[in-house]
């Protein structure tokens, strides 16, 4: 039997790496070990312990999704790094950060009784930390604040490449919310999406409900995943079924590196032609009038009751009236003057 070739061993290595730069200048090989996930933890998307019939997912079992997601990339490397952070219409908040392999994972030994005592520990503070964080919501029908938690995100997987503690290039959004449609944010996550773009990272997001325009433009600006389960959790009917159903499709899409994805070719194939949406209606159109402060798209230069548009409807920017029909001096009214 051939032994391989160092050469050939280096080349496939070099496939999963990335080069970075360090505060030197000089670039070296860095390996992807760090991972940002987000999670939508709105009130009225979970009321109680129990999450609206249309979701078909309790929020034990959507802490179960998670903490499995995490162990299972935890088992992949023992360097690997994890930021969660939760957010909702009133804050973001990290709720976890650290290295899953000694957090979350249970010691090989059988008398490592400190390593399990902290694993247990670990999983209690996550879980009481979600509900904490969940109470402090005040109820309003505003959209989480997702330009502060991927914000967030972003500033952390820069601290960890300044500081050589890591390197990542991911973060991955788990939207729950059926009436999300972050309009409001919607220049403060194009900034965002333009910044991670700039620094090769991407934002996915798995939608568990309805499709979202705007995380749709997220997700194709950063070159990223969108994924949406909602088809899945109205046709498995059983709880246990459809924990296992969404877990296995987040570990085919979300657990593998950029690297590697690149190299497996998992790429969604979902239907999106990046076509502008209006702030005004949330419809897609093929023309339409732009705010030239913010760039914000309108569908039309009159509002419903047609009118003509005086201020920008995202930046409220003072917009240009139409040009007044020409007229001679002699056809001017004066008399109202």
């Amino acid at each position: 039997m051939k032994e391989p070739r160092e050469g050939n061993s280096a080349s496939v290595a070099s496939r999963f790496s990335t080069k970075v730069l360090t505060d030197s200048g000089d670039s070296v090989c860095r390996t992807e070990n760090a991972l940002v996930i987000v999670l939508d933890l709105t009130p009225s998307a979970w009321t109680g312990a129990t999450a609206p019939s249309d979701l078909k997912l309790q929020l034990p079992g959507f802490f179960r999704l998670v903490y499995r997601f995490l162990k299972t990339y935890a088992f992949m490397s023992a360097n690997h790094r994890c930021c969660v952070i939760g957010t909702h219409n009133s804050g973001a908040r990290i709720l976890y950060e650290g290295e899953p392999s000694s957090d979350w994972l249970p010691s090989c030994f059988g008398n490592a009784k400190d390593q399990n005592a902290r694993s247990d520990a670990t999983i209690l503070k996550f879980w009481n930390a979600m509900l904490e964080f969940i109470g402090t919501c005040i109820p309003s029908s505003k959209d989480p604040l997702l330009t502060t938690a991927l914000s967030m995100g972003l500033l952390y997987l820069n601290r960890l490449r300044v500081t050589g503690a890591g390197f990542g290039r991911r973060i991955i959004f788990l939207d729950v919310s059926a009436t999300n449609e972050y309009r409001s944010q919607y220049i403060g996550l194009m900034n965002v999406a333009f910044t991670a773009s700039k620094s090769s990272i991407s934002i996915n997001t798995c939608a568990f409900r309805r499709s979202s325009r705007i995380l749709e433009q997220l997700s194709d600006v950063t070159n990223a995943k969108y994924l949406n389960l909602s088809k899945v959790l109205q046709s498995v009917e059983d709880n246990e079924s459809r924990e296992q159903s969404v877990l296995q499709l987040l570990m085919f899409w979300f657990l593998p590196s950029e690297g590697v994805s690149e190299q497996l070719s998992t790429q969604l194939p979902f239907d999106f032609s990046n076509t502008a949406v209006c702030y005004c209606h949330y419809r897609t159109v093929d023309i339409a009038f732009l705010c030239p402060c913010c760039f914000a798209v309108h569908c039309s230069e009159k509002d419903d009751k047609g009118r003509y548009r005086i201020f920008c409807l995202v930046c409220n920017s003072r917009l240009s009236r139409p040009l007044v029909k020409r007229k001679s001096a002699g056809d001017a009214d004066f008399s109202k003057t």
